[in-house]
């Protein structure tokens, strides 16, 4: 370890892990013909969540950092394609809401099934204990940088 920066390898293993997952999307997207934004919004919308969390096209855009034409863009892609359905909220009649197709989820488990296969085997060489850690370092990298992303600024002039 380099007494200056401890975590020196370990932020360039993290590092490392993050771009080899953006060079996979990368090529699944070009292999399928995907936007690597509609698998991002994919993504978002394959996330777990409670009703009340539901996502829309306001949130769904602001997820990815997208103007409003370009959210529009993505959703009618996304819905052209049998990814997504819009439909209306059942609390908020005036409010839509955005769902994955089971064809979208059918077409997600196929792009990532190798991925999801080698993670597998890769992570059967850690113990249940082990493997706790790696998922409370996880959650904890997720959320510094999430709060530094939060935190973050315009440079000044």
């Amino acid at each position: 370890m380099n007494a200056s920066n401890p975590f020196g390898p370990l932020l360039a293993s993290m590092r490392e892990f993050s771009l080899e997952s953006d060079r996979y999307v990368e090529r699944v997207a070009a292999l399928h013909g995907l936007h690597r934004t509609d698998l991002n919004a994919l993504g978002y919308l394959i996330r777990p969540g409670l009703p009340e969390n539901a996502m829309t096209p306001g949130k769904l855009g602001d997820a990815l950092n997208l103007s409003s034409p370009a959210t529009t863009a993505l959703v009618d892609r996304l819905e052209r394609s049998g990814h997504v359905n819009r439909k209306r909220s059942e609390t908020d009649r005036r409010q839509v809401e955005l769902a994955m197709t089971e064809h979208a989820r059918t077409v997600g488990r196929e792009l990532f099934a190798p991925l999801a296969a080698r993670m597998a085997t890769a992570l059967a060489n850690y113990s249940p204990e082990e493997l706790a850690v790696v998922q409370r370092f996880l959650t904890e990298m997720t959320d510094a940088t999430v709060d530094a992303k939060n935190g973050l600024s315009a440079p000044r002039d």
